[in-house]
């Protein structure tokens, strides 16, 4: 039920017609809704990882870029706080070859052709969250690795694409390789999530509740 809603969400955003307010954020909003709806602790940073990214779409829509950065990469720290602490401590080889050359574009490419100093700070201090997200989840070593790892990669680049179009040049079709990845990358989060908490035992709730 959660994907098919989540796939509503994403045809709505798709649809022109439907001029409702914020709707950029309803399927992450949703993927966020579900997961604390399970009440397992070990998945409180999913879902926090997926609220703050939904808060980030609704900044974004109202064009504030600075919020929808900082909401996003505090989406990422959440992200961080859950694949570390399973992720393997020796650098593995291929995480580097990824995660070195993305930081070498954001430094080179884009962060350069920010000219409003405070987007430049933004730019460069998300883009160094992120990529640690990504470090983190390439690192990971658990159930659905591989699964984690094309969303993260979907959510690089994703964010790319956004970065050249704001501080270099436009992209065709921007919106659609935009949302597409991004959603595919959140939802890819969200059921892989999932499918790990099932190898483990359900926390129990806290104390109160």
């Amino acid at each position: 039920m959660t994907t098919l809603l989540f796939a509503a969400g994403v045809v709505l955003f798709f649809t022109p017609a439907a001029a409702l307010p914020y709707k950029v954020a309803y399927p992450v909003l949703l993927l966020a809704v579900s997961i604390f709806l399970l009440r397992r602790r070990e998945l409180l940073l999913i879902g926090l990882a997926l609220l703050l990214s939904a808060a980030g779409d609704a900044a974004g829509a109202k064009g504030l870029f600075i919020p929808q950065m900082a909401f996003f990469a505090l989406a990422h720290a959440a992200y961080i706080g859950w694949f570390l602490p399973r992720a393997r401590h020796t650098p593995r080889m291929a995480s580097l070859v990824v995660v070195v050359p993305l930081l070498a574009f954001l430094f080179i490419a884009i962060v350069p052709n920010a000219t409003v100093p405070a987007e430049r700070i933004g730019v460069a201090v998300y883009g160094t969250v992120i990529a640690g997200m990504l470090y983190s989840v390439l690192q990971y070593a658990g159930a659905g690795a591989a699964g984690f790892r094309c969303a993260a990669l979907l959510f690089v680049f994703s964010d790319a694409v956004i970065a050249w179009s704001r501080f270099v040049g436009p992209v065709p079709a921007r919106t659609w390789v935009v949302m597409i990845t991004y959603y595919l990358a959140q939802y890819l989060f969200y059921r892989f999530a999932l499918k790990s908490s099932l190898t483990t035992p359900a926390s129990p709730p806290a104390a109160g509740s």
